[in-house]
């Protein structure tokens, strides 16, 4: 990991920006998320679980592809990797919404609920993958199989991705409790479950870049 960072040079602007628009994403989406929660409004997650997902993935899936276009040296694009994008992008909503029925989801019950999930879960943990890593299975395998990501946009893809998928999961273990809470009926938890582990994945890749960055200009000082 060392030697990978070591070899992939990254300004202080790049920093900068991809730190500020992860802080940027978490306000967005804390403001939206929590400082509504149970109003009964228009914003509120109990009430409105199914239309604020869709909003959820709009908020993020547009984010990550202005920034992309933004930090992009060369502008130019391959249509034939937009498809293959597009491709694994609508392969992992129905690998994640077949999951989560595996798992103990309502198979032809809540079907619409399910697939909302899955559809935010993907936006948080493979949509990124997609867009900037592109479809290059190499990038993929030495990113998260070798958990061996370039600092920069490829750390916090990583740990935006395993933060979705960690919050996810955990977001799933309230939902049998005998509490009686509206936030138990199904998906809700898993949905806050993902939105915080990709809000946590955010701030804590924010704190990596800079970290690293730090580190790294000391150790070229030496």
């Amino acid at each position: 990991m060392a030697a990978s960072m070591a070899g992939h040079e990254i300004s202080k602007q790049s920093v900068s920006k991809q730190s500020l628009t992860n802080v940027l994403i978490f306000v967005i989406l804390l403001s939206i998320v929590y400082i509504p929660a149970n109003s009964k409004g228009p914003l509120d997650l109990m009430q409105h679980a199914l239309p604020l997902t869709l909003v959820y993935c709009g908020i993020i899936a547009l984010s990550e592809l202005l920034f992309w276009l933004v930090t992009k040296q060369n502008k130019h694009f391959k249509i034939l990797h937009v498809v293959q994008g597009a491709g694994l992008f609508v392969s992992s909503v129905l690998l994640f919404h077949a999951v989560a029925v595996l798992y103990g989801a309502p198979f032809t019950e809540a079907t619409a609920e399910t697939f909302h999930f899955a559809l935010l879960l993907s936006t948080t943990s493979v949509l990124p993958a997609c867009v900037f890593l592109g479809p290059h299975l190499n990038t993929w395998i030495r990113v998260f199989a070798h958990t061996n990501p370039d600092l920069g946009k490829e750390s916090v893809v990583f740990i935006t991705s395993i933060a979705s998928v960690v919050g996810a999961w955990l977001g799933a273990f309230p939902i049998p409790l005998d509490w009686d809470r509206p936030w138990q009926v199904w998906p809700i938890s898993c949905v806050l479950g993902t939105l915080i582990g990709y809000c946590t994945g955010l701030i804590v890749s924010a704190g990596h870049l800079y970290y690293k960055y730090t580190v790294l200009n000391k150790y070229k000082l030496t």
